[in-house]
């Protein structure tokens, strides 16, 4: 359990690192490159306004592109002269049907969102554990199929996340199948069209080992990290890195992780 003197450094440290983004971020430029942006969540599922606030913002800046062509344009090693951005969401909150979605079209594009199907189903015991022991994420709910059937048929692409957003960095080889490769039969079984992307939970390169990646690879056409954002790839080419931001972080904070060259 966290002590007292934990809870005060981790305090301290956000609080400086805030500063130091902010100032960073005020004076930064976003550089040329294909840069994918990975949220999860809002902090008040009624407020979709500082969302479309920080898009407005970002487009002074970036061009935004449709997911599957910030994708493209990775794996074929373009090298665009302008700042590009997509977006993806891991998790299926309810908040990607509510608001994130709606807020992205007005840009005239889409995002990526990828889904564990035992949380889209599952009763409230299932989704109450979910939040509070594997994602941390209080008081949420799943998008359902039939929201995310229309997300589909909207544009919006959907990816597998696992079943239950499991961490691959074990050698159960028949855990790693079931999570990696079932879940992509249902999202195939439900939305009636082929799901090419993956993207493993928590998204550190430490979290998944050779074995998930070689599973992952050989079932899906892309796989995702959200790690190491200033490289392209990882795992000697195999997997498609991504850069963590939340919709409610201030504008300095993305401006500055934008302005990292990538390589």
């Amino acid at each position: 359990m966290p002590t007292n003197t934990d809870s005060t450094y981790f305090k301290i440290r956000s609080y400086i690192r805030n500063i130091i983004l902010n100032i960073l971020g005020t004076f930064s430029k976003p550089q040329p490159g294909i840069h994918i942006l990975n949220g999860h969540r809002i902090l008040d599922e009624t407020e979709p306004e500082t969302f479309r606030s920080l898009l407005k913002e970002l487009s002074k800046y970036v061009k935004f592109i449709r997911f599957e062509e910030a994708v493209k344009l990775i794996t074929t090693q373009q090298q665009p002269l302008e700042p590009l951005v997509a977006f993806t969401f891991d998790d299926g909150f309810s908040e990607c049907y509510d608001c994130f979605a709606p807020v992205i079209e007005e840009y005239g594009v889409n995002a990526c969102f990828f889904i564990n199907p035992n949380y889209v189903e599952g009763d409230q015991k299932y989704i109450d554990n979910f939040n509070e022991h594997i994602v941390m994420t209080h008081h949420k709910q799943p998008m359902r199929w039939n929201q995310i059937k229309e997300l589909s048929d909207r544009g919006f692409i959907i990816g597998a996340h696992t079943m239950d957003h499991y961490m691959i960095n074990d050698d159960n080889e028949d855990i790693l199948r079931y999570q990696i490769i079932t879940c992509k039969g249902i999202i195939e079984e439900k939305l009636g069209k082929p799901c090419q992307y993956f993207a493993f939970p928590y998204g550190k390169l430490t979290e998944a080992n050779e074995l998930s990646i070689n599973i992952a690879c050989e079932t899906y056409e892309y796989v995702f990290s959200q790690s190491d954002y200033k490289h392209y790839f990882s795992f000697s080419g195999k997997v498609i890195n991504r850069r963590h931001f939340e919709p409610f972080w201030p504008k300095q904070h993305l401006k500055y992780f934008l302005s990292a060259k990538k390589r």
